[in-house]
Order: structure tokens, then sequence, then C-alpha cells
């Protein structure tokens, strides 16, 4: 009987060594950022100190907006997967992975996470789909998560230069220009679906080397469903804000929701560059830009930018370990 050659299971090894390593690096690099951003923006300790007052029920504010944005986040998903070909599986699937991803997206690379993890998450739960085909509709929420908080950074930029008209409050400007961005994105999802969905195709062709296989049939996206994705993507956003502005009131640092919804697109920019775990160190920075700009004392920018960090992974946390009965669903007939 021939004895397996140890040698041939050796490219394997050092590609996944090399994986932990970038991993490793990536993190380090995250937390090397954060506590650079720290110590530059923070003031004295005991200011810091004094700025600090834990507030329970504003904490569950926080535990609150993330299970909102959770919750519509997953329904999107899987709006997105069954209709780009994802087999029929229980909602409380994607709600718990989604709420798993975030965690693990805390420590390992965002990217690897959010799209690669999601996507294998489908296939162990008994999605029929191929891995690429679900990793398609991930990559497409990425985009649309995208558009938004670069619409609302050139709002912040016009409301804090004050170019609004004097007759448009912030307010009312930031209602118009959501229903615009709404009712101008559904129309784009049709061909944005087509799109992912021809990619997908053509990296099959590419990895297969077979340029016959044929490209996935793309779905005709109602202006009903487009509509709800759209919908759920914004409401998703509303979530996410309430999350930020619950965590830092519940560490005493309680901004004007005009402050908040102002900053967190340039900070949602940054988190979105991928370069580390959850953009840690890259969210920071964004925060600091934009509330520095909007005349926060550091003391308060420091503990907000430690109350966000900090909450996301423990509501996360806390939604993943709730929903983990969830995770033995399997799909319809």
């Amino acid at each position: 009987m021939t004895e397996p050659d140890p040698s041939a299971d050796a490219p394997e090894r050092r590609g996944h060594g090399r994986a932990i390593a970038k991993g490793v690096a990536q993190l380090a690099l995250g937390v090397a950022l954060f506590a650079g951003i720290i110590h530059w923006v923070a003031p004295s300790w005991d200011q810091i100190e004094d700025r600090i007052h834990l507030s329970v029920p504003w904490l569950m504010v926080s535990v609150l907006g993330s299970a909102f944005a959770n919750l519509v986040t997953a329904a999107r998903w899987k709006l997105l997967s069954e209709m780009m070909g994802g087999s029929h599986l229980p909602y409380g699937i994607y709600f718990h992975y989604l709420a798993l991803t975030r965690v693990i997206g805390q420590v390992l690379p965002t990217v690897l996470v959010d799209v690669i993890g999601r996507g294998a998450a489908l296939k162990a739960a008994g999605n029929q789909a191929r891995l690429g085909q679900l990793i398609a509709p991930v990559v497409l929420e990425r985009l649309l998560d995208l558009l938004l908080p670069l619409v609302l950074l050139g709002w912040a930029l016009v409301v804090h230069l004050q170019r609004l008209p004097p007759w448009l409050s912030a307010w009312s400007s930031l209602a118009i220009l959501v229903f615009v961005f709404v009712a101008a994105t559904i129309p784009l999802l049709d061909p944005l679906v087509r799109l992912a969905l021809w990619a997908y195709g053509w990296l099959r062709r590419l990895r297969t080397r077979d340029r016959a296989l044929p490209l996935p049939q793309a779905p005709g996206v109602t202006v009903q469903l487009s509509g709800r994705i759209v919908a759920l993507g914004v409401l998703r956003f509303s979530g996410i804000l309430v999350q930020y502005w619950g965590a830092g009131a519940g560490f005493g640092v309680l901004l004007p929701g005009l402050v908040v919804v102002m900053a967190a697109p340039l900070a949602q920019l940054a988190g979105l560059v991928g370069i580390t775990p959850g953009g840690l160190g890259m969210q920071e920075g964004g925060w600091v830009a934009a509330l520095e700009q909007l005349g926060q004392d550091s003391a308060s920018i420091v503990v907000f930018m430690a109350a966000t960090r900090l909450m996301m992974s423990v509501n996360f946390g806390i939604l993943s370990l709730l929903s983990w009965p969830w995770r033995r669903a399997r799909p319809s007939a």
C-alpha cells in the first residue's frame, strides 16, 4: 500500500499559513490605528473619566438599534439571495448568520467574513446554489450600502457649509433627499442584479476555462420587489444610526441627533474600506474627522468612538446567541 506523501499537502498548508499571517497583520494594523487615533485625539484621562456615565436604558436603545438593523438586513439578504438563484431557507438562518458574521468580522478580515463567510454559512445551512452564486448577492448588498452614505455625506457637507436655502431646514432637506434617493435607486436595482450575475457567470467561465458555460439567467426585478429591497437598505441605515446614538449616550455622550446623522456617513464609508477587521481604526478615523468638524470636544469623541466599537461587538454577540437555535433550521420542501 502506497504511503501518503506529506509534501503533497505542503502548498495547502503554506496557503493557510499565509492567510492566517495576513489576518493577524490586518488585526494588528487595526489595533495600532485605533490606539494611535485615541492617543492623538485624547485629552487627559481625568477628562475622559469625567465624561463617562453609564446609562443602561440608553445601552438598551443601542441593542434595539442593532437588532432592528440586523432584522431588516437579514430580510434584504434573503430577498436578494432567493431572487438571484439561491434556495429558499428559513428567515432565522439569515438573521443568525448575519449577526454572527458581524461579531467574527470584528477580529477577522471584513471581506473574507462578510462576503465569503456569509455565502459559506448558507451552504452549510442547506442552500443548494453554488458558493459563487451565494456570494453575488452579498457583493451587491455592499454596493447598495455604499450608495446611501455617499449621498448622505454630500448632504452633510452642504448642511455644514450652510448652503441650504433659508426656507429649508436640515431635517426637511434630509427627508427630501431620502425620498429622492429611494425613487432614483429603485430603477437601478434591476441592472445591478443583471450586472452581478453576469460578473459571476464570467468568473465561472474563467475559473473552469469553459467559455461555452451558460451564464446564469437574470430574474426580472419588479418595481415592488426593488422598492422593498431599497427601503430595507434605508431602514438598515436608520437602525445603525440608533445603534451609534444609543451606544454613545449609554456611556455619557448624548450627541444631538443631527450630529450623529451628519457624522455617521463618513465613519461608515471609512469602515467599508475593509483594510482592517470591522474597519477597526479606519471607522474611528472617520468619526474623528467628522465630529471634530461638527464642534465636538475631544473627550466626547474618544468616549463615543470607544462606545460604538464596544457596543457593536456586544450587541451582535447578544443577537447571535439569542438566535443560536435558528442555525438548525433546514430548507422547506
